[in-house]
């Protein structure tokens, strides 16, 4: 009896301890954490440019950068927050040094972690970056695609080029504008860049007749004298939407100049060039500007060159601010005659889905699509139209 009392009670002192250690063991264990970081692309090329990292987190969380050398070369426009964004940044500058590179982007939140590493390869490792030639047009190259959040959808035609040119802002070096140069009607379908209230000045350098570097010189016209005919040397992007000599310098290729009516020019663009520097000043981060023509039926002879002259112009707006409380992305288009108008440009103004539909393109591919395509729906009233 008193052994089988004795055993009972060690059995169940047994099971209580048992009891109690896992009980300690369960206490020790964290609540799962449902956290991951996305990077919207894992290799770029040497080029400067930006991408998209994409946080997926039930709390707050906090990000940090790792480099795999000494130089700091990409920077986050944000580095913590709470719950789940597809809005933050990764900007990184472009790859003079003889070596491939890599910047891990580390998130952290609750104890747990996870992160993402981007590559970039140097300019002596490419080989798909290389520009690419059309074969009916000698000499006419198209630069390696980027990712840039100002550019629509690509596509290529023959006879068609894309080209970037860079500038030195502060010493970085970064992209000034893109182009979408059409050989064939001697001017350019559309230019694309990011402008802010750092990058843009006032005035102009009239510097005419230089050629764009990246376009052989029979493909574009020479610009020293003016069009005639009731015709302007209309910029694309302007040239105070630059504010270095050397910036403004180069909005001068023929490659950025159209045939623009000089009363359109003259008047309610160049209202809307003034609007558009005014609404960079006051977007936050970062305002997205596309500028493209449609090519029409005349032309204009120039040293017996036939240039196009476009039946229309359009611009299509983004801007970008993370830290905006009516949401980080706001759009808004225009599109007018190439002729003699009247009025405001908020007459003309369209929303990006309205404008996108009438020219047949894709435009601000690179956002998210459940940021842009509420901002391509509406015109917010933060644009005072």
């Amino acid at each position: 009896m008193i052994g089988t009392f004795i055993k009972s009670v060690a059995k169940g002192l047994g099971i209580a301890i048992m009891s109690l250690f896992l009980m300690s063991v369960g206490s020790c264990e964290k609540t799962p954490v449902d956290l991951s970081l996305t990077l919207t692309r894992t290799e770029v090329s040497s080029a400067g440019g930006s991408i998209f990292v994409q946080v997926a987190a039930s709390g707050d969380w906090t990000l940090e950068t790792v480099f795999s050398g000494s130089e700091q070369w990409a920077t986050l426009n944000k580095t913590s927050g709470t719950g789940s964004v597809n809005n933050v940044i990764l900007t990184f500058e472009a790859n003079r040094t003889e070596e491939d590179r890599t910047v891990t982007v580390i998130l952290r939140s609750g104890g747990e972690n996870d992160s993402g590493t981007l590559l970039q390869v140097c300019e002596a490792s490419e080989t798909a970056d290389d520009p690419v030639e059309d074969p009916d047009w000698p000499g006419l190259k198209s630069d390696a695609p980027r990712a840039w959040m100002e550019l629509p959808a690509m596509t290529v035609e023959s006879g068609c080029a894309w080209v970037f040119h860079e500038m030195t802002v502060d010493g970085k070096q970064m992209r000034n504008y893109s182009i979408y140069y059409d050989a064939e009607n001697l001017c350019p379908r559309w230019v694309a860049y990011p402008l802010n209230k750092s990058l843009h000045g006032s005035g102009r350098n009239d510097q005419w007749g230089i050629y764009d570097p990246k376009i052989p010189q029979r493909y574009q016209v020479d610009l020293s004298r003016s069009w005639g005919s009731g015709y302007d040397r209309g910029h694309m992007i302007p040239v105070a939407d630059r504010g270095t000599s050397a910036a403004k310098r180069m909005t001068y290729y023929p490659t950025n100049i159209t045939a623009q009516a000089s009363r359109m020019n003259q008047g309610i663009w160049a209202d809307l060039e003034n609007k558009v520097r005014s609404w960079a000043d006051n977007s936050g981060d970062t305002l997205y500007v596309l500028i493209g023509c449609v090519p029409g039926t005349r032309t204009v002879n120039k040293n017996g060159m036939e240039v196009n002259v476009p039946e229309a112009y359009y611009k299509a707006l983004l801007r970008y601010d993370h830290s905006s409380s009516i949401g980080p992305y706001l759009g808004i288009a225009f599109y007018i005659e190439n002729e003699d108008v009247s009025g405001s440009y908020a007459d003309y103004a369209m929303t990006i889905d309205a404008l996108e539909e009438k020219i047949g393109m894709d435009l601000f591919p690179n956002i998210p699509d459940n940021y842009v395509t509420a901002a391509e729906a509406s015109i917010n009233s933060w644009w005072g139209l």
